[in-house]
């Protein structure tokens, strides 16, 4: 049973102070609660949903746990984040990524710099999960990971990648100083991508929706990756959605 203390407390979870006090987060959609059940997910903290939902989706009889919650409709609704709730529910507790060197010296990582919008930081993870990347590292100043609409955006991808927030200088500076790691930037002046001989072993470093990518991340990139506009000269678009231009980017380095 959903008591008035724990809806309270639920809906305190759409606030990043709270999610960052008690390190839980809430996912929503039964297509990624069913995927955690499947999979088995160690970090579900408590599972709410409709009975009829869960006695068609979990496996065996529901058991009398205060982690699994029979919720109706308006107790769902009461602590849903979207305008038209699902069935079920699941709070999570956060992951504690921890840097793999080697994994990432070895691999292609997207480096994030003040990605604001929730639905574009949500759509580089589900970009970064589908080409398989398993690192992304965001500045400070990016949209939190675990911000409702980010962990709707990402489809369930937040689930696979890991994602680091750390400062993005010191990030860049290390890892500029080993050899045969390359370093890249979207800019919309530069090397065509699709000419341009990419590594395996890189950061791609995607800037802000407006600003693009600081000036004081500038001396560690080694090369500018552009992509061609074949349209109009004349009333076509100035640029591309920052997630756009994330998976064309992605798209490009997988296919060589």
């Amino acid at each position: 049973m959903l008591t008035k203390n724990r809806i309270k407390y639920l809906r305190s979870l759409a606030l990043k102070k709270y999610r960052d006090r008690y390190k839980e987060y809430m996912v929503e959609g039964e297509k990624i609660v069913r995927e955690l059940i499947k999979m088995q997910y160690p970090l579900v903290r408590q599972l709410i949903a409709s009975e009829q939902w869960l006695q068609e989706n979990y496996t065996g009889t529901v058991p009398a746990s205060e982690n699994i919650c029979i919720a109706n409709d308006n107790e769902l609704a009461k602590i849903s984040s979207l305008k038209t709730p699902g069935k079920a529910i699941a709070v999570l507790g956060m992951p504690e990524h921890v840097i793999d060197r080697n994994n990432v010296v070895n691999g292609l990582s997207l480096v994030l710099d003040t990605i604001q919008d929730p639905g574009n930081l949500g759509n580089i993870i589900r970009i970064a999960d589908w080409f398989g990347i398993r690192n992304v590292f965001c500045s400070g100043e990016c949209a939190d990971c675990y911000n409702p609409k980010v962990v709707q955006a990402t489809m369930g991808s937040i689930l696979r990648v890991g994602i680091h927030y750390v400062d993005l200088k010191d990030l860049l500076e290390d890892y500029s100083s080993i050899p045969g790691f390359a370093i890249y930037g979207a800019f919309l002046k530069g090397k065509p991508v699709y000419g341009e001989n990419l590594a395996k072993k890189a950061f791609v470093v995607l800037g802000n929706e407006s600003r693009g990518i600081s000036k004081r991340y500038l001396p560690y990139i080694k090369s500018r990756l552009f992509i061609p506009q074949y349209g109009s000269k004349s009333g076509y678009a100035e640029s591309l959605n920052v997630a756009a231009a994330a998976a064309i980017i992605c798209s490009e380095f997988r296919r060589r």
